[in-house]
C-alpha cells in the first residue's frame, strides 16, 4: 500500500461541532491543521442534532449540573463548561451568527417536556431562571441542526483548514518521550501518515453504532437503536486505549425514545404533540406517569430486569393513543436524527399506518391481537386509565389532572425502544482537555472533545452535549496550538 507523508501543526480527528471548533481555535492561534474525517461529508451528530444550545445566566449554573454529575467529574471542570458556555453568546457574534430562542414543537410539549422550565431537572433546588434555551439564526425552513452545522463548517472553510474527507484515521503515534506526535489514517486505498508537530484532537464520537460496544458497555443486555451518525464506532476510544488512556462514564448515554422502521437504518425521535396516549409495556400493563418526559434519559425509565423471567418488560413499551392525538401533528421529532433528510413524516400519521409502523384497530380486542397481547390485561389497564381521567386523579402513577385524557376508539399504537441520541464514554480528560491514562496523569500532546469522553457521567441535561462540543473543542484546539513544536 502506498504512504503518503504529510506534517502539520495540529490534526483533528472528527469533523463535528467538536472537530471545527477544535480546528478553527487552533487556526486562528496560529497553527497549521489537518482535520480527518471517516465520512463522506462533516457534520457527524451536529448536523442531525437538535441544534439547541443551552446557555447559563452565570455560575449558579455550574452547582445545578454539579449536582447530576453526583461526583462523576470533577467540579473544575464542570466549572469550565459553564465559563465557556457563558462566552457563547458574544463568540457566535465574533463569528458572525446570531443565537435566538428556541422554537418549541407546541406549547402543551413544551409544558410536558420541562414544566415551563428551560432545564432538564426543575426539581433541583436554585434552577430558577438560570439558562435559556437558544439556536442559530437562520432561514425557518432550514432545520436548526442544519443551520448550526453550516455556520461553524462555514467557519472552516473561510479560513482554508484543510478537510481530508473519506479518511479514517487508523492510529495515534507517539515518540520515545510518550508524546503524540502523528496519526495513521487511510485514504483511496493509501496510507497517510501525519506529522503532528504540535498536538492531536480525538473528536471522533462515541460508539451508538457498534453493537459490541453497546453490548459491552451500556447498562442493559437488549436492543439499543441509534438515530444519528452511522459512522460513530468508537474509533477514538480504541486508538486512545491502545496508546494507554484511561476511559470513564461507558455506561452513560442520552437516549430518547424511537421508532425503528425496518427500511431505515437509523431510528426515528418519537413524541406525543397531544394529551391521548398510554405507554404499557409487552403484557398491556401501564408502569409510568407518561406525562412526565422522560427527556434523554429514557434508557433508566426502561431499564427494570425481571429476575423471574429473566426479561425486559419495557423493551419495547407502546405508545397507545387516539384519534386527537393522530391528527396533532408527526410523533416524529422532525427536528432531530439522521433520517429527517430521507423521510418526510406524515402531518397526520396516516402513510405510517398504511406503512404498517403505526397500527390501528378499531376495538380494543382487536388491538390487543395484533399486538399480541392479553385482550383482558390490555382492557383492565385502559379501563383503570379512563376512571382516573373520569375522576381526575391518577392513583396508580400519580399522572398530572391536567394530562389526563380518557381514550376512546379508534385506537393506535406504535413499538418505542431505547434510542441513542449518543454515547457519552470515552478517554478521560481534564479541565484542559487533554486525555489522561488510568492514573490521571495527561498523555502529552492529546485532547479529546465532545461526545467522546463527554463530561457528563450521571444525570443528562439537555442540550449540554453540543454546547460541550463548542466549548471543550475550543479549548483543545487553543491549547494543542501553543504547544511549542515537538523536537525532532
Amino acid at each position: 500500500m502506498e504512504t503518503v507523508n504529510m506534517e502539520t501543526d495540529v490534526v483533528v480527528i472528527g469533523y463535528g461541532a467538536a472537530g471545527a471548533n477544535a480546528a478553527i481555535a487552533a487556526h486562528d492561534k496560529g497553527a497549521k491543521v489537518i482535520l480527518l474525517e471517516k465520512m463522506a461529508t462533516g457534520g457527524g451528530n451536529s448536523r442531525v442534532c437538535g441544534g439547541n444550545l443551552i446557555i447559563p445566566r452565570d455560575m449558579r449554573f455550574a452547582d445545578y449540573l454539579d449536582k447530576l454529575s453526583f461526583g462523576t467529574a470533577e467540579r473544575e471542570i464542570i466549572d469550565a463548561f459553564v465559563e465557556g458556555a457563558t462566552q457563547l453568546e458574544s463568540l457566535v457574534k465574533e463569528m458572525g451568527g446570531e443565537l435566538v430562542p428556541s422554537q418549541a414543537l407546541s406549547p402543551w410539549y413544551t409544558r410536558r417536556r420541562l414544566g415551563g422550565s428551560s432545564v432538564s431537572f426543575p426539581k433541583v433546588p436554585g434552577t430558577e431562571n438560570i439558562a435559556r434555551l437558544l439556536s442559530f439564526k437562520g432561514q425557518e425552513d432550514i432545520m436548526s441542526g442544519n443551520r448550526l452545522w453550516r455556520f461553524f463548517s462555514s467557519n472552516v472553510e473561510r479560513r482554508g483548514i484543510n478537510v481530508m474527507l473519506r479518511t479514517p484515521a487508523k492510529e495515534l503515534v507517539k515518540n520515545q518521550r510518550g508524546e503524540v506526535v502523528g496519526v495513521i489514517a487511510e485514504s483511496d486505498g493509501r496510507t497517510i501518515s501525519i506529522k503532528a508537530r504540535k498536538g492531536v484532537v480525538l473528536t471522533s464520537g462515541g460508539f451508538e453504532n457498534n453493537n459490541a460496544m453497546k453490548w459491552d458497555n451500556l447498562p442493559i443486555k437488549a436492543p439499543v437503536m441509534f438515530m444519528g451518525n452511522p459512522g460513530n464506532t468508537g474509533d477514538g476510544i480504541r486508538m486512545a486505549q491502545k496508546i494507554g488512556a484511561g476511559l470513564w462514564h461507558m455506561g452513560r448515554s442520552s437516549t430518547i425514545m424511537g421508532f425503528k422502521a425496518p427500511e431505515y437504518e437509523s431510528a426515528f425521535y418519537m413524541t406525543f404533540l397531544a394529551p391521548g396516549f398510554i405507554y404499557v409495556d409487552k403484557y398491556g400493563r401501564r408502569f409510568v406517569d407518561e406525562a412526565t418526559q422522560f427527556g434523554h434519559e429514557f434508557l433508566d425509565y426502561v431499564s427494570f430486569f425481571d429476575m423471574k423471567n429473566l426479561e425486559y418488560p419495557y423493551i419495547p413499551i407502546y405508545g397507545i393513543f387516539d384519534e386527537e392525538a393522530r391528527l396533532s401533528g408527526p410523533l416524529y421529532v422532525h427536528n432531530a436524527g439522521y433520517n429527517r433528510d430521507k423521510y418526510k413524516w406524515s402531518l397526520d400519521n396516516k402513510a405510517e399506518i398504511e406503512r404498517g409502523w403505526i397500527i390501528e384497530a378499531k376495538t380494543l380486542p382487536e388491538l390487543a391481537k395484533r399486538l399480541s397481547m392479553d385482550t383482558a390485561s390490555l382492557e383492565n389497564t385502559l379501563g383503570k386509565y379512563n376512571e382516573s381521567c373520569k375522576m381526575g386523579t391518577d392513583a396508580e402513577f400519580g399522572r398530572p389532572k391536567e394530562h389526563l385524557k380518557s381514550l376512546e376508539p379508534p385506537y393506535y399504537a406504535i413499538s418505542l425502544w431505547p434510542t441513542l441520541l449518543n454515547t457519552q464514554g470515552g478517554p478521560r480528560r481534564d479541565k484542559g482537555a487533554r486525555v489522561l491514562d488510568p492514573d490521571g496523569m495527561p498523555i502529552p500532546r492529546l485532547y479529546a472533545a465532545g461526545e467522546l469522553g463527554s463530561i457528563w457521567g450521571f444525570l443528562y441535561q439537555t442540550s449540554c452535549n453540543i454546547v460541550e462540543c463548542i466549548v471543550f473543542g475550543r479549548i483543545a484546539g487553543i491549547n494543542a496550538a501553543t504547544n511549542p513544536p515537538i523536537e525532532s
